[in-house]
């Protein structure tokens, strides 16, 4: 037991023993939340790398050139024969520069909707520790938290559920204006 002790405070947890005679013995191991681990999927725009949680990725695809040309035309791309809504990352988060000359789109899955993530480079899974956001930091829109990746970057962990809503809300309104539009003519 003086192992696992050793080993719990120096990852800044704590171990409660409480033993009753006749009754047992409880323990408590408490570990930091930073200690949450995921399966992560890092993906970057321009300069700025982001995870989305693995379980929440269906499939990646690439942009192509003609759905490229339609993302000021329209919020959603057809996804064999599905509407699919989608967020560039690029103009959410307001990175500057131009994208890369191949856009990919991270398809993911939130409560049974599915919606697009625009990245400029796919770099893979692995796994990742989660460090919370400080609480100035509580009322980022589409960030769920943070972690540190091998090479000692800070890479941002998105909040997919909030984006899929977004992306849906934001297709919906423009299929609505552009009903409107049609009817006045």
């Amino acid at each position: 037991m003086d192992v696992v002790r050793r080993n719990i405070n120096s990852m800044r947890g704590t171990v409660l023993l409480d033993s009753m005679p006749g009754l047992g013995t409880t323990v408590r191991i408490r570990l930091p939340l930073t200690l949450a681990i995921i399966d992560a999927f890092h993906v970057r725009v321009g300069n700025s790398s982001y995870i989305v949680p693995l379980e929440m990725v269906l499939e990646c695809i690439e942009l192509s050139d003609d759905d490229r040309k339609a993302t000021h035309e329209r919020n959603y791309l057809n996804l064999r024969g599905e509407v699919l809504p989608y967020v560039l990352l690029r103009e959410y988060f307001e990175i500057e520069g131009a994208g890369g000359r191949r856009e990919n789109v991270v398809v993911v899955q939130c409560g049974g909707q599915k919606a697009g993530l625009v990245v400029d480079e796919l770099k893979g899974e692995f796994q990742i520790v989660i460090k919370p956001l400080g609480k100035l930091f509580g009322n980022l829109r589409g960030i769920d938290g943070s972690t540190i990746l091998g090479n000692g970057e800070v890479a941002l962990i998105l909040d997919v559920p909030s984006l899929v809503q977004m992306a849906i809300i934001r297709e919906s309104q423009l299929a609505s204006s552009q009903h409107t539009t049609n009817q006045s003519l």
